[in-house]
């Protein structure tokens, strides 16, 4: 957990300013204008100072956790008590600086069938709330029901409210200022409550969505979950101003792993109509929003340890929301949600963005980077395949455009065409530089081209290895074997090349897992690590055109065409990359972020990765992370 980097000071999270925010690029290919690697579709945008969310309370291990404010300024906290020490009842705590906290134990609510300290009741997702000089406690008791207990100080007598709504695990209670109360469960049931809090004043009913939203269908797979719900669980509302924030957690399955994360969309009443739902708070758990006061929000962060990538679990932090410049809540860039080694990296190039980067260590000793460029992909007669390089992986100079789109033996007539992915490679056999990239024609498909040096530099000038393109399908890539060069595209695609080197010796085959699936269904790559072969590839996971993540899977085999090992995730949101070997002999992987929780969009960075056994890859948490 690296504890020592986890503690912020309570006074810092409160005092923090909104972040500044920088235009967005614009887009370059229409087709690609809501695509989630835009910066509008962040939900994480990390400051330069950007430090992981602290752990405020761990005096025992709770879930469902729920903070509020206290009239002088302090802090109350409750959840759902879990494997050790009494678990009935709902436990208090209070702090007056979010530090020291006092336990009240289990609050004494009695009334309506609740017997004062009845040891039998287990009682489930306990949330609390204060408004007009008193307490509220929501919460779901053992039977299944939803009730409030009401009273004015941690420590005294609460009155228990008979059975509200029945198999409701979930409550929470919005007093709208010191007046009206709702009851709020599942993934946002909401109903008003009469005067009193005792009784419903009215039938239930579920939030969601304004339809209204969907009338001009948005891009394949962009309007699920968004059209149906916020969440599925634990729903809580605030009023930030003259709007209503309605929250409720998911897990969404982002990461290949047990993501529970927090989203919420906005009205101007508590009914709505509500905006499309937007991720706010990564690996948040089932948690509540706190007023901060001033106008600032915070999420109380509470992960379960199914999360992977939590960092912590069944402790209760706060991350601080800003507006993102389209007004919708996220975390601030003050903070980090996720422990890998990715989230807590820059981008090494910001001058322009990048996809699908490539770097290979060159036979001078220099490494060198291609990339797809121009937001999308240069569209044809524009750019080309530019070049960058460096002595240390660090500073990178530009040295140009080292190919540009004439004598490709291909006529695209009035087609659009589009430059990606274009790959670089050293071939110590050939002791020259491979480039292969990919065309995507619109209407008609991708084909790959390859490309070598004929002067042995990376610079070039580089000839075509044929009279045309090369393979159909996109996503090239040279490998270098001990028998001979091979050539790698597609979900999986591989033939070796002849001795010319411009065509095939041999057939095409698959390289699947011992499923039979691909291990990633584009931006495969290889390298060769004590004679076991890792194929890497892309892969999204979780809600695919909203909140999902385009992470780096890979499987190993001890031949090259395996089958390889059943895929696992090697890089959260490493996606489409290269994984290379630096002059010291460690491992990186090249990276660009295509998804909203990466911790930047479609510019050049590295990450670490490690090699410990001879068939895994891993990613160093945050404390461990390399330079």
């Amino acid at each position: 957990m690296h504890r020592s980097l986890l503690i912020p000071a309570l006074a810092s999270l409160l005092a923090m300013p909104a972040a500044a925010q920088a235009p967005a690029k614009g887009v370059a290919d229409d087709i690609f204008a809501d695509h989630p690697s835009m910066d509008r579709n962040a939900t994480v945008m990390p400051g330069p100072d950007a430090k992981p969310v602290a752990s405020l309370f761990s005096e025992r291990p709770i879930g469902d956790a729920s903070v509020a404010r206290t009239a002088d300024g302090g802090w109350i906290l409750t959840g759902t008590s879990l494997r050790n020490a009494p678990r009935h009842g709902v436990e208090l705590w209070t702090s007056k600086d979010g530090k020291a906290w006092t336990n009240w134990g289990p609050a004494k609510i009695a009334g309506n069938g609740i017997a004062p300290g009845d040891i039998s009741e287990r009682y489930l997702a306990p949330s609390v709330t204060v408004a007009g000089g008193k307490l509220y406690l929501a919460f779901s008791d053992k039977t299944g029901c939803a009730r409030i207990a009401i009273g004015t100080t941690p420590g005294g007598a609460f009155a228990a409210s008979p059975c509200l709504v029945e198999d409701v695990p979930d409550a929470s209670l919005f007093v709208d200022g010191d007046g009206p109360g709702y009851l709020l469960w599942g993934g946002g049931y909401i109903a008003k409550l009469a005067l009193g809090f005792q009784k419903l004043a009215e039938a239930p009913r579920f939030l969601k969505p304004d339809q209204a939203q969907f009338a001009k269908h948005p891009p394949v797979g962009k309007d699920w979950p968004v059209r149906t719900r916020v969440g599925r669980s634990d729903a809580t509302m605030v009023r930030d101003g003259d709007k209503y924030v309605l929250a409720a957690s998911e897990v969404t399955g982002r990461m290949r792993t047990a993501t529970e994360d927090l989203f919420v969309a906005e009205g101007p009443t508590p009914y709505g109509p509500f905006s499309m739902r937007a991720l706010a708070v990564p690996h948040a758990g089932r948690a509540s929003l706190v007023k901060l006061g001033e106008g600032r929000l915070a999420a109380a962060y509470n992960p379960k340890c199914d999360d992977g990538f939590a960092l912590f679990c069944e402790q209760v932090g706060l991350v601080p929301l800003e507006r993102a410049p389209d007004g919708r809540l996220r975390q601030a860039a003050s903070v980090i949600t996720e422990d890998s080694a990715v989230a807590a990296r820059k981008a090494l190039i910001t001058s322009e963005t990048m996809r699908d980067p490539s770097v290979t260590l060159g036979g001078d000793g220099y490494y060198y980077l291609v990339g797809t460029l121009d937001g999308y992909g240069y569209h044809r007669p524009e750019g080309g395949v530019k070049l960058w390089r460096s002595t240390d992986l660090k500073t990178w100079s530009d040295a140009g455009f080292v190919w540009r789109w004439e004598g490709m033996g291909y006529d695209f007539g009035k087609n659009i065409a589009e430059l990606w992915a274009p790959e670089i490679k050293w071939v110590e056999r050939d002791k020259t530089y491979y480039l292969a990239f990919s065309v995507m024609e619109r209407g008609v498909g991708g084909k790959t081209w390859l490309y070598r040096s004929t002067s042995g530099r990376a610079e070039g000038p580089y000839a075509n290895v044929t009279k045309s393109y090369l393979v159909d399908g996109i996503d090239g890539f040279p490998f270098e074997d001990d028998d001979g060069l091979y050539f790698l595209w597609g979900g999986g695609n591989i033939a070796k090349l002849n001795a010319k080197g411009d065509g095939f010796d041999g057939p095409v085959r698959k390289l699947v897992d011992v499923d039979g699936d691909h291990v990633g269904y584009e931006g495969n790559g290889l390298i060769k690590v004590n004679g076991v072969y890792f194929l890497t590839g892309a892969e999204w996971h979780g809600p695919l055109r909203t909140h999902g993540t385009y992470d780096m899977m890979y499987g190993t085999s001890k031949t090259l065409f395996g089958p390889y090992s059943q895929r696992r995730m090697g890089a959260p949101h490493g996606g489409h990359g290269t994984a290379f070997a630096d002059k010291q002999g460690r491992y990186w992987y090249t990276m660009f972020g295509n998804d909203p929780t990466a911790p930047w969009r479609m510019k050049f960075g590295l990450v670490p990765i490690d090699i410990g056994d001879p068939a895994s890859i891993g990613v160093s948490r945050i404390g461990a992370a390399r330079d």
